[in-house]
């Protein structure tokens, strides 16, 4: 049953100045200005399958300084603003009093911040895209950037024009540019790659592009097609070094990163960040998270182990070593043993680090097909319905092996620390040529719980062991000579083997799969003289 519509409610946003208009009579009935919530009434109520239009003008007007940074919406070779910045319609409930301590001022109930992962009902539907159409003027002198493909661009009256749309349905914020853009504009395929930058920042733009290639083709092998026709990397002012998604086909980028220094070290930070946000059109764009426990899995830790499995693939696991020690890093997210088990996780480090560890950890035990076959599962099932990390938990048990179960369970359903400690390690060669390493190691597990209460657990698990040669120029481990899986118990323990060349390091956990802490797992080898 439809019924006619006789007011309409506005929100305008609460840091610009918003003029509304209708194309039909209407009077406001309700402004309140202090909460940003104003209703208006039209004279003629509007019958169903009518419509009409909104119109309306943002103003920005900077006043005085902040108390830390800097504002960059305008700047005096560009701006840019979000549609957080436009007008809506209808009761924004974002917009309710959170804190607990200001709803019980005022008499309300306390609010459910976040839903416990399993009272999520299965068919929430998501949030549903929509098709996006945008002509932006700006000076003449600068480009315009919005969403879509760019199906048109002129001049008139000393200004330019653009004209971009999407016929392919988009979600999440749409974000509106216009700079002194220097703009390079290639294909892959279907899609329209544009990049828009400094002119002066262009110094690692192939860096850019190579891992923009290599994403849109490993993703859409392993976890379906990409499914727009445009994809926009976007720089904006500030000191800012990462990137963002803002949207369907949209990354945006701080200029730090583009005054960023990949030859320093070694690490091709560039490479990483960008296939990590190029993960977010599948994670995050395509696939959604219920506002849930353990949502950022759905969101964050999929895209970064998405980044692993690129750099691995495209690069090597030399590059893979790098990264992840990059990862490893406390900054900004310092380790946390305590919390909860990842299927309810809520913290960044769980999201942005533990989680990835685990789901690049689960590639290696059971295979990065398998772990991958069960991603593109859960993507085509909850293609219009929001996703928990319940649905994902049991995509990952419809792939793994029985011997993988009792692995799973730690990594997702308890809070599990392992712990790998090599003590010595030795060799000596043998009249064959060969050499013989012994290494002397330690194994504990233990399960934290979220008051930070340790509880030693039997250790119990195939550990990889590896021995390695010296390493080369550019390289952290060197070449692996032996690195094969045994099976560990708690405690001290000695495991011997033999290796064809002269061994220079090795350990137990060597590329940290289970134990995520480095520093202990491998040592030097010291040799012996003589021959057995």
């Amino acid at each position: 049953l439809f019924r006619s519509i006789s007011a309409v409610h506005v929100e305008p946003a609460f840091y610009v100045e918003t003029d509304v208009t209708f194309d039909r009579p209407a009077k406001v009935t309700v402004a309140d200005a202090k909460l940003g919530h104003f209703i208006y009434t039209l004279d003629e109520p509007l019958q169903p399958g009518d419509s009409l239009m909104l119109n309306f003008e943002v103003r920005l007007q900077p006043r005085g300084f902040r108390n830390s940074g800097a504002a960059m919406q305008i700047v005096r070779n560009g701006s840019h603003f979000k549609s957080g910045a436009l007008p809506v319609i209808g009761y924004q409930p974002r917009r309710e009093l959170s804190s607990a301590e200001d709803r019980r001022k005022h008499g309300l109930p306390r609010q459910v911040t976040l839903a416990m992962v399993g009272d999520v009902a299965p068919d929430v539907a998501a949030t549903p895209a929509a098709t996006f159409e945008a002509i932006i003027g700006t000076a003449g002198d600068q480009v315009a950037v919005a969403p879509g493909e760019l199906r048109r661009t002129w001049r008139e009256a000393g200004r330019r024009y653009f004209h971009y749309g999407s016929d392919v349905p988009i979600s999440g914020e749409e974000v509106f540019f216009s700079a002194a853009y220097a703009v390079h504009r290639e294909r892959w395929k279907h899609v329209d790659i544009q990049v828009f930058l400094h002119p002066a920042h262009t110094k690692h733009l192939d860096r850019f592009l190579r891992s923009v290639r290599a994403s849109l083709e490993y993703y859409s092998a392993q976890f379906g097609p990409y499914p727009y026709r445009f994809l926009q990397i976007v720089e904006q002012p500030g000191n800012f070094r990462g990137m963002g998604v803002d949207g369907s086909g949209v990354v945006t980028a701080g200029e730090g990163i583009f005054l960023l220094n990949p030859e320093g070290d070694g690490f091709d930070a560039i490479f990483e960040i960008v296939a990590h946000e190029m993960g977010h059109q599948w994670w995050g764009m395509q696939l959604k998270p219920a506002f849930a426990e353990g949502g950022g899995v759905i969101s964050e830790s999929l895209a970064w182990y998405s980044a692993m499995q690129l750099v691995k693939n495209v690069k090597g696991r030399e590059a893979l070593r790098r990264f992840m020690s990059f990862m490893r890093e406390p900054n900004p997210w310092p380790p946390i043993r305590t919390g909860l088990p990842l299927l309810r996780a809520m913290d960044p480090w769980a999201n942005y680090r533990k989680g990835p560890y685990a789901f690049h950890a689960l590639s290696e035990y059971i295979g990065e097909d398998r772990v991958n076959a069960a991603l593109r599962s859960l993507l085509e099932k909850k293609a219009t319905s929001l996703a928990t990390s319940l649905d994902l938990y049991r995509e990952l048990q419809a792939v793994a092996p029985d011997s993988a179960r009792s692995l799973l369970h730690d990594l997702f359903e308890a809070n599990i620390i392992w712990m790998f400690d090599t003590k010595h390690a030795t060799a000596v060669q043998t009249e064959a040529g060969s050499w013989e390493v012994t290494l002397d190691v330690e194994a504990r597990k233990v399960a934290t719980d979220s008051a930070g209460v340790d509880m030693e657990l039997p250790v119990d698990e195939w550990v990889e062991i590896g021995v390695f040669a010296a390493a080369g120029p550019g390289e952290v481990l060197g070449q692996p000579l032996y690195v094969e899986k045994h099976r560990i118990r708690s405690g001290p323990q000695t495991i011997m083997v033999t290796v064809p060349h002269r061994p220079a390091r090795g350990g137990i956990d060597p590329y940290n799969l289970l134990d995520w802490e480095e520093g202990d797992n491998i040592e030097p080898i010291k040799l012996g003289t003589g021959t057995r």
